[in-house]
This record gives structure tokens, C-alpha cells and sequence, in this order.
């Protein structure tokens, strides 16, 4: 009886299980998570991000790649050789000023027979400085040039965190010294507040000397005018007069101070050749 039962009971479950259906997902189905309290879509797998969230995805790109650019501090060093020194300085501020730019320096000198020698610093954006460079290479003959970029992302990152981390100290030192009981303890927090204030200014002047050096490229121009060829010029009667006259006054004045030179030394030969001659004739009386 008990073996009869049990093969009945296998014959229904094998019967059950044959004409159940597969489940069948529909195509208009969507898989929606599960989300908790205080829980975000972004850690949420599988999720179509909203309009809301791909522009949060795009701010904190924006500002991961603001943090990576690089700070580069451009230079540049030319020669140029101009017909006119102070004409040439003076088209270089110009380009300066077409740029936007600034006169950093200024100098003209007047070399020997009339040939003049300048340099020009100015400073301009960094966005022009290719620009401002090309325009000032093309006011004369180049003799020779030099572009140097300095890469100074490292320090200036190291700079911010620094900031970072001590304008963090000082406020926590503010809410100490805001809650100290006696005079010891506020002297030793205004202490460290000091402490960390002037590295604080130390670090915001050296960001400051950075920003103007990475805005602003520095274009140090040298300028000189051609060597002038000097070619033999012609006899002329006046010239020649006028130069026997110089050789004349230049030869007396070189005798009157030889005369004067040895007028002492003569006088004292002379008063020894007396005192001499005396002697001679005293022994011959």
C-alpha cells in the first residue's frame, strides 16, 4: 500500500512540473533597481543616466581637467639686426601695444661713428605670444633666436594643496582660539596662527609671481645696426692745411710738457755743473 502511494505522488509532481510554462518576460519590461534612502543613481548598476546627471558628469570632467592644465611659462630671446635702432624700438612697443602687451624695458645707445645698439623687453599674453614673436622677427634681419617654456604644473599644484591645507589649520585654529578658557592656551593658538598666516602669504605671492609669469610671455628683443663700411676719401687743400695745424698745436704742446717735465731735473744738472766749475778754478788759483 505504502509503495503504491509513493508512485502516485511521483506520477502528479512529474505531471505538474511537464505542463508548467516557462516565465516570459515582456518587451516593454524595464529592469528598475532597487534604491535606498540616502543612496544615488551614480552607484546604481545598470542605470540610464538622466540629462541631470550626465551634466554633473560633465562639470566634475570640466574640473579634473582644469586641475591638469598645464602651467607653462614662455620666453623668448632674439637678435635682430635694423638699419635704425631707435625706429626699430620703437616699432617693437608697438607690437607690444597691438597685443595688448607691456614695455618691460627700454634702451638705446649711441656705439662708435654713429652706430646705435637698443634692447626691448615686453610682455605680452600668452595666447598672442607666437603671434607677437613672428611680428617682431620680421622688422629686421634675425642673427639668431631662442624660445624656451618652463613647465611649472608641479609646483603650482604642490602651491595649491599647501593652501590647501593650511587655510584648513587656520580655521580649525580660529575655532580653538574662539574657545579657549585661559591666557596660555590663546597664546599659544594666536601662535600658530601667525605661523601658519605668513606661509599662507608666502604661498599666495609665490601663485601670484607664477600666474603673472604664465599670463604674461616675457620677449626680450637686442637690436644693432649693420657695421658701416668706410671707404678712402680724396685729398683736399683746406683738410690738409687744417690737419698740418693740428699736427703743429699737438707737437708744441707735446714739447711744453717735456720742457716742464724736465725743467726741474735741468736746474739741478745746471746748479752742479757750477758748483763744480768753481771748485776747479779755486784749486788752480
Amino acid at each position: 500500500m505504502l509503495i503504491l502511494f509513493t508512485l502516485a505522488f511521483l506520477s502528479a509532481g512529474c505531471t505538474s512540473f511537464e505542463s508548467s510554462e516557462p516565465l516570459a518576460l515582456s518587451k516593454d519590461a524595464v529592469w528598475e533597481p532597487v534604491m535606498y534612502e540616502g543612496e544615488s543613481d551614480e552607484n546604481t548598476l545598470f542605470s540610464v543616466p538622466s540629462p541631470q546627471m550626465a551634466a554633473g558628469y560633465a562639470d566634475r570632467a570640466s574640473k579634473r581637467l582644469q586641475v591638469q592644465d598645464q602651467k607653462i611659462i614662455k620666453t623668448a630671446n632674439i637678435k635682430i639686426e635694423v638699419a635704425n635702432v631707435t625706429a626699430s624700438a620703437e616699432e617693437v612697443k608697438e607690437i607690444a601695444g597691438r597685443y595688448d602687451g607691456l614695455i618691460q624695458s627700454l634702451s638705446v645707445y649711441a656705439g662708435t661713428k654713429n652706430r646705435y645698439t637698443g634692447s626691448v623687453t615686453i610682455r605680452v599674453p600668452a595666447e598672442y605670444f607666437d603671434d607677437a614673436l613672428a611680428k617682431i622677427s620680421a622688422i629686421g634681419r634675425v642673427l639668431s633666436s631662442s624660445v624656451s617654456a618652463e613647465d611649472v604644473t608641479e609646483e603650482y599644484v604642490d602651491l595649491e594643496a599647501q593652501r590647501d591645507s593650511l587655510s584648513n589649520q587656520l580655521t580649525q585654529y580660529n575655532r580653538l582660539l574662539s574657545r579657549g578658557q585661559n591666557v596660555t592656551e590663546i597664546l599659544v593658538v594666536q601662535k600658530e596662527i601667525e605661523r601658519v598666516q605668513l606661509e599662507l602669504d608666502r604661498i599666495f605671492g609665490r601663485m601670484k609671481y607664477l600666474d603673472n609669469r604664465i599670463m604674461l610671455s616675457t620677449i626680450s628683443v637686442s637690436l644693432s645696426e649693420p657695421l658701416q663700411v668706410e671707404t678712402p676719401e680724396g685729398y683736399s687743400i683746406p683738410g690738409v692745411i687744417s690737419e698740418g695745424i693740428a699736427g703743429f698745436v699737438d707737437t708744441v704742446v707735446w714739447l711744453f710738457i717735456a720742457i716742464l717735465t724736465l725743467l726741474p731735473v735741468l736746474i739741478l744738472a745746471g746748479a752742479g755743473y757750477w758748483v763744480y766749475q768753481r771748485r776747479v778754478k779755486n784749486r788752480q788759483g
